[in-house]
């Protein structure tokens, strides 16, 4: 009996121990599923990722403007090239404030972090003006970075501040006339007319004005065609000392007035391939210039070939031309006038800028006369600039000799 209770129980057992197998066997496979199935999904995300950062990357290194990811904690996370040639290669574990020493972006990220929309801000970094916008970056509606585009808008701050400076000389040209204009007006309307000599002498003074608003409507006109590429340049070949003959002879009245020399130093056989028109107005305005500020001694425009020895310039390097002038005629024109301060060389070609003011205040002129002839210097592929001594200026340009492209 006692046997049979044994063989019971281990029978039973045994069944017992088979079903546990059985289930553990069947949860075991379950669990290979699930672990499978894991896997698989574990992959699939870790690939997902892979092409994120991979996108991520792309995008980072395809932006022109330097784009920067802000952890929670304020490390930086990413950054593109753009953003590593500004402020270097962070190192890891580098916060915002260390990496780039802008409390302004400081300062945005926390706004932005708080949940605020913020508007762009500017700051200064190396002389440029840059310009960033700032984006979270949610995880279920919490924000856990902070995204940061920083855009170069230097240029943009200098096209901006030209055309202020533009609206603003312009309005300065026009007044002195208009005003002069209805001051002499006033004066005939108040009696001068009756008194035939003196109306006639306001009258040719209105006219005086008149033709310096009709000379400034047309070199603003001229200007804006140059600038806009709307002139087409009628190359050909010309004798260099034919087109300065032209304008000299054109300008020696008014030179000879001052009782100036006028120069011409151009062998015959100096020829360039040029617009003679518009050549000759460089020509004429560098004279004109030149004439203006000079009030005894001598003006002489040169000209040097190639392999010739050309003049060395000395100031605003980044003007100058280069080392190898192949193909082209350096001309000059020197005179032996007030001459120019050493820092506004750099400005004499903007429009409307006039050298000091209180030593040009009797020279008259609209300011544009220069910024014609670099434009149409520059549009025959050449350069201009200029030297002053202190008394006495040199203006050079260069264009192309009628042999450069034979």
């Amino acid at each position: 009996m006692i046997s049979w209770s044994i063989s019971t129980v281990l029978l039973t057992l045994l069944i017992v121990m088979v079903f546990v197998c059985r289930s553990l066997k069947t949860q075991l496979r379950r669990e290979q599923t699930t672990t499978a199935r894991l896997r698989t999904r574990l992959s699939d995300m870790r690939r997902e990722l892979s092409e994120v950062n991979s996108r991520r990357k792309k995008l980072l290194s395809a932006s022109t403007q330097a784009l920067v990811i802000v952890e929670k904690d304020y490390t930086i996370s990413s950054a593109n090239k753009t953003a590593k040639r500004m402020f270097g290669k962070p190192a890891r574990g580098t916060t915002l404030m260390a990496w780039t020493r802008q409390h302004q972006l400081q300062e945005l990220v926390n706004q932005t972090l708080d949940g605020q929309k913020m508007p762009p801000v500017y700051f200064n970094l190396n002389d440029r003006g840059l310009q960033v916008n700032a984006r979270p970056i949610k995880q279920k509606k919490e924000v856990v970075a902070v995204a940061l585009g920083i855009h170069d808008v230097t240029e943009l701050q200098y096209l901006s501040r030209a055309r202020r400076e533009f609206v603003a000389n312009i309005s300065h040209e026009l007044r002195t006339p208009l005003a002069s204009i209805q001051l002499l007006l006033e004066t005939l309307l108040n009696g001068a007319l009756q008194d035939k000599a003196m109306a006639l002498k306001l009258v040719t003074k209105i006219s005086g004005q008149v033709d310096t608003l009709r000379q400034l409507a047309q070199e603003l006109m001229d200007l804006s065609l140059i600038e806009s590429g709307q002139i087409p340049l009628k190359m050909a070949a010309h004798s260099l000392r034919t087109i300065a003959k032209t304008q000299v002879e054109n300008l020696l009245p008014q030179a000879e007035r001052k009782h100036l020399d006028l120069k011409i130093e151009i062998d015959e056989d100096v020829g360039v391939l040029v617009d003679e028109t518009m050549i000759g107005r460089v020509i004429a305005n560098l004279l004109h210039n030149a004439i203006k500020f000079t009030d005894k001694g001598t003006v002489i425009i040169s000209a040097k070939l190639p392999n010739g020895t050309a003049p060395v310039p000395s100031t605003d390097p980044a003007s100058l031309p280069d080392d190898d002038e192949e193909g082209r005629v350096v001309v000059s024109i020197a005179d032996t006038g007030i001459g120019i301060p050493p820092d506004e060389l750099p400005r004499i070609f903007e429009r409307f800028y006039k050298v000091d003011h209180a030593r040009t205040a009797k020279k008259s002129g609209t300011g544009l006369g220069l910024a014609i002839a670099k434009h149409i210097v520059e549009a025959h592929g050449g350069r201009i600039w200029a030297e002053s001594g202190g008394q006495g200026t040199t203006f050079y340009f260069t264009v192309l000799t009628d042999t450069c492209c034979d």
